[in-house]
């Protein structure tokens, strides 16, 4: 990060604003719903006993779901797909807990995709005994910052707990506060490459460089005392709670000469932050997407990693043959079709795309 003098250089440009993820749980009526109980848990422990499979392939209702061999405590079945997961219990209250995913939430929008929960409930003849309840909700801000012109000292924050990740001396996060209330400041080229993969974002912002993230991450409690308990009080209050958060709770300032951090002036980039806080909320986002570009990266990163595994066959050749130039590509190449054939079973090879091809499908 370079020298906080150069505020005035930075123009940052706002790609992206929304939940980025939101955890929801559900009373729904379980007694009189069209789920076979009995056949799920066979289900669930059929996908268990399978030796390389990791979940069962399931429609019910209006979805596809991947069925997980486990639960999580405390419910017992876990359903899974690109766009939400679902925990189920047959005699729980609440007696569902969803968490609709990023993918789904930006590229469906939050309405759209909680509207496609609740028919998936319809289709099930699930009935809510009482008001959803919203646990946790995560705000992004992305933007694109051809300068990173910021040091952690420059954030003034009421949180107690405050901790930062760097990488080769160069700050990658910031983070501020735990439990009810994260805030965090990062850069999400470098969260995809060595996490997420959700490459996906990519056509969302039409760039591939210099994004950072503002994040906000507000669980259950902090929630409750902004009103917010069901689906449209989030809706309706959402933009009172960030802002107070982005000017009561953290902020980040440029540096000037008072002794007293809280009069220094709001950094650039924390002033369109609470501009753009003070438009919602009216927020999210349902945006078209080239499907094929996120696999194209994809495609690209593996070639990438199988590139460096055939530099190290190179060398295992040269150790084996000492007194020979050093192989070139195509020679590796020519050597490792031969060898992969005392690897490769057709109908192993067949029954493995396939299951891969399903997990893909239902975002595993």
């Amino acid at each position: 990060m370079s020298n906080s003098s150069q505020t005035q250089k930075i123009m940052p440009k706002l790609l992206l604003r929304g939940i980025d993820s939101l955890y929801v749980s559900y009373y729904l009526d379980t007694v009189c719903c069209d789920i076979d109980w009995d056949q799920l848990a066979y289900l669930k422990e059929k996908a268990g006993n399978e030796r390389k499979q990791r979940f069962g392939d399931i429609t019910i209702g209006s979805e596809r779901f991947a069925l997980k061999p486990y639960g999580a405590s405390p419910y017992t079945f876990v359903l899974s797909n690109r766009f939400f997961d679902v925990r189920l219990g047959e005699n729980m209250h609440p007696s569902c807990h969803v968490q609709y995913k990023s993918e789904g939430l930006w590229k469906e929008g939050m309405e759209n995709l909680t509207g496609r929960f609740e028919t998936w409930c319809q289709s099930m003849n699930f009935h809510p005994l009482k008001p959803e309840v919203v646990s946790r909700a995560d705000w992004a801000f992305d933007y694109q910052l051809p300068e990173v012109d910021f040091e952690p000292s420059d954030f003034i924050s009421r949180a107690t707990k405050k901790a930062t990740w760097e990488e080769h001396n160069t700050v990658q996060t910031i983070q501020f506060g735990r439990g009810d209330i994260v805030i965090r400041v990062y850069d999400k080229i470098a969260e995809i490459e060595q996490q997420s993969d959700k490459a996906w974002f990519f056509e969302l912002w039409g760039t591939q460089n210099n994004v950072w993230r503002i994040e906000f991450q507000v669980r259950t409690e902090r929630l409750k005392r902004a009103g917010i308990r069901t689906l449209q009080n989030l809706k309706d209050l959402q933009g009172d709670l960030l802002y107070e958060l982005a000017t009561g709770h953290t902020s980040l300032r440029t540096p000037g000469s008072d002794s007293n951090k809280s009069r220094w002036p709001y950094h650039a980039l924390w002033c369109d932050l609470r501009d753009q806080i003070l438009t919602m909320p009216r927020t999210g986002l349902i945006c078209e997407i080239d499907e094929s570009k996120p696999i194209d990266w994809m495609r690209y990163q593996n070639v990438k990693s199988i590139y460096g595994h055939l530099k190290r066959l190179g060398v295992l050749r040269f150790a084996q043959n000492g007194n020979e130039p050093i192989p070139a590509l195509e020679r590796v190449l020519e050597e490792l079709s031969h060898d992969l054939k005392r690897h490769h079973h057709p109908v192993q090879w067949q029954s493995d795309v396939e299951g891969k091809i399903k997990a893909f499908e239902l975002g595993q």
